[in-house]
């Protein structure tokens, strides 16, 4: 691939008609082939090193950027709290700050809504108002006491108080944890600095803002990186493991993918460009789709009018969730370099389930390592969707966008264990989480917005089973198939019976007004006051270009280039939230928020791609910044492998010896015999 990338550069600055070019090309490439050996590990580590040192850098400005536009008004205006929801929400906030999390539960508050008033604790989403107190109570008087420890600048609006004091103040109170804190702090010399909750709920949206921005970045960290092993991690089309007719797609694709690859220095569906030694996520190519993804949700419209300072809203924490539970997702979705069934099972003589389902299926019921890591992936994916089903009514999307995703890649033959595993782990734990949310309760159990993802989960036990017994059992297409049949029957049977025994009691509650609205036209939620407010109307025709600027010119060629070349499990499911977050949008202008991440990712990863064939060209490596933590390891490997193909080479040479004067000893004996 070095060699390559070189040959590319040079046609690419020179001209083609010239032999002495052609000449000079040759020499490069013999010299590069000889010296590889020596100057590549240490050239490498070297670019890597500023790789990343470059990375970082630009990052820490794109994110300091990002956190001062969302200031604005807060330096303009003050510390003032916006708009109608945002001063509830911190009313709210304010409640749970001064009587606990228990009275806040049970809190009715009839002030609102008069003469009727409201069950804030039952009907409030609280994940944002339980993160400003613990920033305020717990979190920033620790930070913010060990920056002024160390002698580091503090915000001017923190008041100083004793920690010993603090600590006796909250052993009265029953706070135990937060009492030995704070004791600690006193006994090495720091001070208790307190920020007001008013001014830390005005400058939450600008944090989680940013930290939306980096948490997006890393989304696009983990779609584009191509680690060039594993069952799901090639990259090629979004059809080509499509069943019967997903083969000769790819295959009559493949000359025209590979001529592109090779003409343009890039990795679309050409795995063996990249090498063998890719061990981590941050390459060229990745760690440009990174910035540029960053760059752009850091100053697109849709995702600042929601994470300005001031506008304490439930979507500046809930974008931040929703993002989390996105790059985890896909993050448990990564291929490793170890096979499943092919490093567990020997294959039998007629093998009828074949290399590629042994490469990505566990064998019977055992389970495997990868199997093991996309199922705890899959389990930090559904904490994630805990806090975001805490933040926002939006986590019905989220639930559903990613059930989509899983079932689209079993639709598209892409089902394998560690699919299995990572979306089984989401699913129950993110589930069970979620009912303990007060205002949710059994929704996601109950709600018909909410059986499509337990339909999936279901279903894939199914299929998982199986392919489990496919492969303990050598099962042909023919036996798979009619097993498939006959548990999908007996299971559609059952679940007929549940459904028909549950319904009539009321179990399963209807559709939301405003969920129906986006799919049904001209159906309204009924209340005038609902209807009249603007952004619940559909999405005008300039509305993209106002919220997303330039990404949405650049958006829809990142979408392109995932579909046709750098489609994989993982950066599959951007097509499916790219559709998704594009049809709600268009439905409701309220919901062009959802499409903030998406198009900074699509545009990012565009962009990205065509940064790091430039510096992949210049370099003529591909570069991978993980290189810096395995490098010491593979040159003690290598010195090892040295030492022991000495020693191996000196018993070669004693046993030939050996071996050569026991067939001297026996000619001898032979002549011997004769003579006698």
């Amino acid at each position: 691939p070095a060699i390559r990338s070189y040959h590319i550069f040079i046609f690419t600055s020179t001209p083609r008609s010239s032999k002495r070019n052609v000449r000079i090309m040759a020499a490069a490439a013999s010299g590069a082939d000889k010296l590889g050996g020596i100057v590549a590990p240490w050239l490498r580590m070297l670019l890597s090193l500023v790789l990343l040192s470059m990375a970082a850098k630009e990052g820490v400005k794109i994110l300091t950027r990002a956190y001062t536009i969302r200031l604005h008004s807060i330096e303009n205006f003050g510390y003032i709290i916006h708009e109608f929801d945002p001063y509830f929400n911190f009313r709210a906030a304010q409640y749970l700050h001064d009587n606990g999390w228990t009275a806040f539960k049970n809190w009715f508050d009839y002030k609102v809504w008069y003469p009727l008033g409201r069950p804030v604790g039952t009907t409030i989403y609280p994940g944002m108002q339980v993160t400003a107190v613990w920033l305020c109570k717990a979190w920033l008087p620790v930070w913010f006491g060990f920056k002024e420890w160390i002698g580091t600048d503090i915000p001017g609006n923190v008041a100083a108080k004793s920690a010993w004091e603090v600590s006796q103040s909250l052993s009265a109170s029953g706070s135990s944890i937060m009492s030995t804190v704070a004791s600690a702090m006193s006994s090495m010399g720091m001070q208790w600095n307190e920020m007001s909750l008013n001014d830390v709920c005005c400058l939450l949206p600008a944090w989680f803002g940013s930290l939306a921005t980096l948490i997006t970045g890393l989304l696009a960290l983990e779609c584009s990186a191509n680690f060039g092993y594993g069952e799901g991690s090639q990259f090629g089309t979004v059809l080509d493991k499509l069943p019967l007719v997903g083969y000769y797609i790819k295959k009559a694709t493949q000359h025209i993918r590979t001529t592109l690859a090779d003409a343009a220095g890039m990795d679309m569906a050409c795995d063996e460009h990249v090498p063998l030694s890719a061990k981590s996520s941050i390459q060229a190519t990745s760690v440009a789709s990174m910035l540029a993804t960053m760059f752009f949700m850091s100053i697109v419209p849709a995702h600042i009018m929601r994470s300005v300072g001031g506008g304490y809203d439930n979507e500046c924490v809930a974008m931040t969730a929703m993002t989390l539970v996105f790059y985890t997702w896909t993050r448990s979705l990564r291929g490793t370099r170890e096979s499943h069934g092919a490093a567990q099972a020997k294959k039998a003589k007629n093998d009828n389930v074949g290399d590629y389902i042994r490469g990505k299926q566990d064998v019977g019921f055992e389970i495997s390592a990868p199997t093991r890591s996309a199922a705890f992936y899959g389990a930090l994916t559904g904490i994630a969707y805990f806090y975001m089903v805490a933040a926002w009514g939006g986590y019905v999307f989220v639930v559903n966008l990613v059930g989509a995703h899983a079932a689209s890649l079993i639709l598209l033959g892409r089902h394998s264990s560690k699919l299995h595993a990572a979306y089984s782990a989401f699913y129950l734990v993110g589930t069970a989480l979620a009912t303990r949310v007060p205002v949710v309760g059994t929704t996601p159990l109950r709600s018909l917005e909410q059986l499509g993802p337990m339909a999936v989960f279901l279903g894939m036990q199914l299929i998982e089973y199986c392919e489990r017994v496919r492969t303990r059992d050598n099962l042909g297409r023919k036996d798979v198939w009619l097993l498939r049949v006959r548990l999908c029957g007996l299971a559609g049977v059952l679940a007929a019976g549940v459904v028909m025994l549950l319904w009539p009691t009321g179990f399963f509650g209807p559709i939301s007004a405003r969920v129906r609205g986006l799919f049904v036209k001209h159906t309204k939620t009924g209340n005038p006051l609902v209807d009249s407010v603007a952004e619940h109307q559909a999405a005008k025709p300039g509305t993209y270009d106002q919220y997303l600027n330039i990404v949405a010119k650049v958006a829809p060629i990142g979408f392109g280039m995932v579909t046709i070349g750098y489609s994989n499990d993982a950066s599959s499911f951007l097509l499916v939230y790219g559709l998704a977050a594009y049809f709600f949008s268009h439905k409701m202008v309220r919901l062009i928020l959802l499409t903030a991440p998406i198009a900074s990712v699509l545009g990012g990863m565009a962009i990205g791609r065509v940064a790091g064939l430039c510096i992949e060209g210049i370099c003529g490596w591909s570069l991978d910044a993980g290189e810096l933590l395995t490098w010491m390891e593979d040159s003690h490997g290598v010195v090892s492998t040295v030492e022991a193909k000495v020693v191996d080479d000196n018993k070669n040479g004693e046993s030939k010896k050996s071996k050569k004067k026991k067939v001297d000893d026996a000619k001898k004996k032979k002549e011997d015999a004769k003579k006698q």
